[in-house]
């Protein structure tokens, strides 16, 4: 008598067919968390606020004064900053370009020094601007070869007179943006400022935004 073959060890085939469904429905699940997961990190990217990079020097100033810990003194600073290139000679002193450039007159400088910082000679002013408002303007420029850098801090206090607190709180702030390291010829100071929503530079004080 020929014996039959003897059954395979697999799986039975109704428990295959039972286990087919939970397979599936397995896979299923694990796809649909796959592209949640990703969903969610391209949400949050989209989100994310990207870091501007500095495109000169003096702009990378101002980004600095941005950085931790806080700058908030108890008047409103707006800073600013340009480079105009190729407008003057290698040998021009800053302060002369300056004024060149701004058109500013003898009347509205209340100070003015010279400030050696790293490779470079900064030219400090304190300007009085015209009009009905009680504004001051501290501006930090230096050449670097025939281009003007130049950091405005505009500040807006109560008073028609430079006053001991914008006095005090100017020099804190030359404290963090001159440093010797942040004038090195050839490189920008590594910083990076988190770009706002209208795409301006951020302001110090009460009135910041």
């Amino acid at each position: 008598m020929i014996s039959p073959p003897p059954r395979s060890r697999g799986t039975h085939p109704r428990a295959a067919a039972a286990a087919a469904p939970a397979l599936r429905m397995g896979l299923v699940m694990l796809a649909v968390a796959l592209a949640g997961a990703g969903y969610l990190t391209l949400d949050s990217l989209s989100r994310r606020t990207p870091g501007l990079v500095p495109r000169h020097r003096a702009e990378a100033l101002c980004f600095a004064l941005a950085q931790p810990p806080p700058f908030a003194p108890p008047m409103m600073v707006q800073p600013s900053a340009a480079l105009v290139r190729g407008r003057f000679g290698t040998m021009t002193p800053a302060g002369f370009a300056l004024q060149e450039l701004m058109h500013f007159t003898d009347d509205m400088v209340i100070k003015q020094q010279i400030q050696h910082v790293g490779d470079f000679d900064v030219a400090i002013f304190w300007l009085r601007l015209p009009g009905p408002e009680n504004q001051h303007w501290l501006v930090l420029a230096w050449m670097e070869d025939a281009d003007l850098a130049v950091c405005n801090f505009r500040f807006t206090g109560t008073s028609p007179v430079l006053s001991a607190e914008e006095r005090a709180w100017a020099t804190r702030l030359m404290r963090r943006v001159l440093l010797p390291g942040y004038f090195r010829a050839g490189t920008l100071p590594r910083v990076r400022l988190r770009a706002a929503d209208n795409g301006t530079m951020p302001t110090f004080g009460p009135r910041a935004g």
